[in-house]
Parts: structure tokens; sequence; C-alpha cells
């Protein structure tokens, strides 16, 4: 009780000190202190929100170009030609299951494309085809929302192809893969399609379409109507089914549900088809650690040199202080505080100059990605990260001289 009582005081005579110091501090030198604190947060909380951001456009145009939320797949064995039969019966009883949005079959291709330009120079890519339902396709994908020339594909076309723009080229030299690629298509040109099977035809190209997810922009997209004319028993048949679900859908709960009408499919999540997102996220963590490492040391040395500075102007101070009855404990903990105020005013200034200047001037000027734009996104845990390092590394910068300090025997303090 009598250890609890005098803590309480230590700390009351602390905070007064602290107080104190505050008030009659250098208004330079505490101006500098939390502005090199702002600095040091808005680097800690951009790396990340960048981080964030980048992987959440990356995923949302994973999802809605290329995998869906849950992709369905004949079993192999289990299904003759890998195919999944009945699969407007099962899109019917996908579509009845609470949190699923809309379902759409595909059957793919591997397919030769061959272009001869006006200089009778003839260009070929690989590539896979897919048969696409496009009424059910736009409930799922957004890529009809992607076309930069022609149209989207309707239920009944024939004899016409979508093309991505890594396989178009379409005059763009830009393009990551446009030295692979047919470079001189455009709307209205004739392409030549040699599938797997052997079976070869010439299209008319409708559109072309840029997603900015190269898996997306390197394939092409015929109806499903053409493609049971070059495949024999492909009626009410898929390759694969895409589930597009409600945000707050559970992939788990629903998987479940699709298995009782079919077991003999098997099913992928788009996380598991998110390898190049990982391997990128991957990359930003270590990024993230380095300058976690380097902002920590700067938040550091600068505590750190505000208080030896501070209290090596009042050694003497500190010495008559102890003389006169105050304890170490308080000496110390007054140190800490004042520590503890400076951070906090930099989290403070950091977190609304994050939020209403920095996040706003990246939304009107976002950073652009292969995948498309990128913007800052805010996340919670790294401001309680942020914060909880600052806090630590401050703490321990300034603990270390004042430890120093008070350790010097009080007439040395006091004589110098």
């Amino acid at each position: 009780m009598i250890r609890s009582l005098k803590s309480l005081r230590s700390l009351r005579v602390a905070g007064f000190l602290a107080r104190k110091a505050i008030m009659r501090a250098n208004i330079g030198v505490t101006l500098l202190t939390v502005f090199i604190l702002i600095l040091v947060a808005l680097n800690l909380l951009f790396t990340p929100g960048l981080l964030n951001g980048v992987i959440t456009s990356a995923n949302n145009k994973l999802i809605s170009t290329y995998t869906s939320h849950l992709v369905i797949e004949a079993g192999g064995l289990k299904e003759q030609n890998f195919k999944i039969n009945h699969v407007s019966d099962l899109m019917q009883e996908i579509e009845s299951i609470n949190g699923v949005v809309a379902a759409t079959a595909r059957n793919t291709i591997g397919a030769n494309i061959k272009y001869k330009d006006n200089t009778d120079q003839e260009r070929q890519v690989n590539c896979i085809v897919d048969a696409i339902m496009p009424d059910r396709e736009e409930k799922v994908f957004d890529i009809n929302r992607s076309m930069i020339e022609g149209s989207y594909l309707d239920e009944r076309d024939r004899d016409q192809i979508l093309l991505g723009m890594q396989i178009a080229g379409a005059d763009d030299n830009s393009v990551e893969l446009y030295i692979r690629s047919l470079r001189h298509v455009h709307v209205g040109d004739k392409v030549t399609v040699t599938y797997s099977n052997g079976f070869q035809k010439q299209y008319t190209v409708k559109g072309i379409f840029h997603t900015a997810f190269i898996q997306s922009d390197v394939q092409a997209h015929i109806s499903e109507l053409e493609y049971e004319s070059i495949v024999r028993g492909a009626h009410d048949s898929a390759t694969e089914v895409h589930v597009r679900l409600d945000d707050n859908a559970n992939p788990n709960e629903i998987i479940k549900r699709i298995a009782m009408f079919d077991n003999s499919v098997d099913f992928q999540t788009w996380e598991q088809n998110a390898g190049i997102v990982n391997s990128m996220t991957t990359s930003f963590q270590i990024l993230n650690q380095i300058l976690d490492v380097v902002n920590a040391l700067v938040a550091g040395v600068t505590i750190f040199i505000v208080t030896y500075v501070d209290v090596i102007n009042k050694r003497r101070q500190i010495g008559i202080q102890r003389a006169i009855g105050i304890k170490n404990l308080a000496i110390m903990f007054s140190y800490l505080i004042r520590a503890l105020c400076y951070v906090a005013v930099g989290l403070i200034g950091a977190r609304l100059l994050f939020e209403y200047a920095v996040m706003p001037f990246e939304a009107g000027h976002p950073f652009i990605f292969p995948f498309g734009p990128v913007y800052l996104a805010m996340d919670n845990a790294q401001l309680v990260h942020t914060a909880v390092l600052l806090l630590v590394v401050s703490l321990v910068a300034a603990f270390i001289p004042v430890w120093l300090t008070i350790r010097i025997k009080i007439l040395d303090a006091i004589w110098g």
C-alpha cells in the first residue's frame, strides 16, 4: 500500500515536471521534433496504405475479369472429356443459393490466331479462346465495360470474335506484350483461328477489350453458340463455371451447398488463383519491414537527441531536484511523459494529414500500375502498429540518456 502511494506520488510529480518542461521548452525545437515525428508517422502509414491499395486493386481485377469469386471445374477422372454436363441445371441451382449473385459457364479451347496485315506480313499468336454466354457473362465479369474498340458479343453472334489487347496489339506499342501480339489488328479486321481440335475458321474482330490485367487480356472470346458449331457434343456442357458472390457471402458454405447438387466437380476460390498478387504482396511486405526499421531509427534518434541535449543542459537542475528529495523515478517518468506527448501529437498530426490531405490528393492523381490505378487505403491495424512502434522506440530513446544522467552522483551532477 505504501509503495503504491509512493508510486502514485512519483507519477504526479513526474506529470508536473513534464508539464512545466513542455511549457518552458524552446518552441522551435518542439515544433521541429513534432514535425519530424509527423513525417516518420506518415512514412509508416504511406507504404502499408499503398500496399493495401495495390492488393485491393489487383484482387478486384482478378475477380472481376479473370476468376470471379468461385471457379467450378469438372472433377477430371470423374467426368468424361473433363466437362461439366447439364450445366444449365447446375447454374440454376447455384443461383438459387443465398449469397450468390450470378453464375456463368465457359468452355475453353486452345487456338492459334493468324493475321495478315496490309504489307502481307503474317503474324500469329497462341492463346486460349473462351466460349462465353454474353448475357450471363455481364453479370459475373466486367469485361464488357473494358471495350476500347467495337462492342461486346451478343448471344447469337457467329463468325465474330473478341480479342484481348495483349493479342490484338491495336498499334499501341505501350502494351506489355506488344512485340508478341498481332500488333495491327483493329475492329473489322479478319483473323484466322485454328483450334486445338484442328478446326480452322476466319473471324471478324467485333471488339477489343483492355482490362489492364494481363491474364485476362491474353484471351479471346467467342459466343457459346459459335463454340457448339466447332466442337461436337458441346451443348449444355462447360469446362468451368464462374460464380459471383455477395461481399458478405461465405465461400465455404456455398461450396458445401453446390457439392450437394453435384459432387463430381472441383472448386477453386479466387484466393487460390491469386499467385501473382501474392508474389507482389510478399515483395511489398519486405519493403515495408525495411522502411519500418529506417523510420523507427529516425524517430528514436530524434527523441534521443532532444532528450540528451535537454538532460545535458539541465544536469545541474536534475542534481538539485534529486538533492531536495525528488525521486529518480519521478525525474525519469517526466522525460518519458514528455516523449509520449511528442509522439501523441505527431501521430494525431500524421493521421489527420494522411486522411484529409494525402489520400484525397492521391485519389485525384492515383498511382498507375500494370493492372490499373491504385488508391491509398486506410488500415486501422496499421494505425495501431505505427502508434505502438513509435511509442516503444520513443520511450527507449528517452529512457537511455535520462538513465545515464541519474546514475551520476548528486554532488557531481550539481557541480558538473
